[in-house]
């Protein structure tokens, strides 16, 4: 009784985390959506905008596609590690893109303000 109440307990979690990482994918690629619209709008001015609305939609994407893999593994009556280390390799590979991502931003931008310095200097 007890080890049938934990399976339910840990197929619950791993549903929640599935639905809660559905729920933030689409929202992702419905902001970034909205930042391509927006810089599809103003594209005279902005490039910036279709780049981070299009980098939203991929990580979006990506965290959809992880969901997927967590609740396949929700609904199986005994899931078992080989299934579990497939959705968390999925998350390991969705958050190294997002530190790829962020960093290639995190580097634009830092470049973009020294070169802006070092012209305002000179």
């Amino acid at each position: 009784m007890e080890q049938t109440q934990t399976e339910i307990s840990k197929n619950r979690i791993l549903h929640r985390l599935s639905s809660r990482m559905n729920l933030f994918g689409k929202i992702l690629i419905v902001l970034g959506v909205l930042y391509v619209i927006g810089g599809l709008v103003t594209i005279k001015d902005n490039y910036g905008n279709i780049f981070e609305g299009l980098l939203q939609m991929i990580l979006g994407y990506m965290s959809v596609r992880v969901s997927i893999l967590f609740n396949k593994a929700s609904q199986l009556e005994n899931p078992t590690l080989e299934d579990l280390y497939h959705a968390f390799e999925a998350t390991i590979k969705l958050y190294t893109w997002q530190v790829y991502f962020y960093g290639f931003i995190f580097f634009v931008v830092l470049f973009t303000l020294l070169s802006l310095a070092w012209t305002n200097l000179a």
